[in-house]
């Protein structure tokens, strides 16, 4: 990703507010840009010429690059013990970055999902 931190959605593609949802800090910032711009070029590959709401794609979005953004803090299956103030999230984000938006797309998407 390039310098600035202004994401660059795919062209009609809603924009979303990552940094406020996941209460990321603004040290994060450049961090949380990649997410939504990964995210809505992941919903957008996946809705292809489907016609969606903008508010189902905008959460969708949202969904895909808040998962994208907890696998930096997750603990990625690992047990850890200690404070839990200090420790990473334990709970383990989808491998599949797409698996919380695929029940907001799929009456939109028809048979077929793969």
């Amino acid at each position: 990703m390039t310098e600035s931190t202004a994401a660059e959605y795919p062209p009609g593609m809603p924009t979303v507010d990552l940094q406020h949802y996941v209460r990321a800090s603004q040290h994060d910032s450049a961090f949380v840009t990649e997410c939504e711009t990964r995210a809505a070029q992941l919903v957008a590959d996946k809705v292809g010429t489907a016609t969606v709401p903008p508010a189902v794609l905008s959460t969708a979005i949202l969904e895909v690059a808040a998962n994208l953004y907890q696998r930096r803090q997750s603990s990625i299956g690992t047990q850890s013990f200690g404070d839990p103030e200090t420790l990473g999230n334990p709970m383990r984000p989808a491998l599949d970055p797409l698996t919380p938006a695929w029940p907001l797309l799929r009456p939109y998407l028809g048979p077929g999902l793969a």
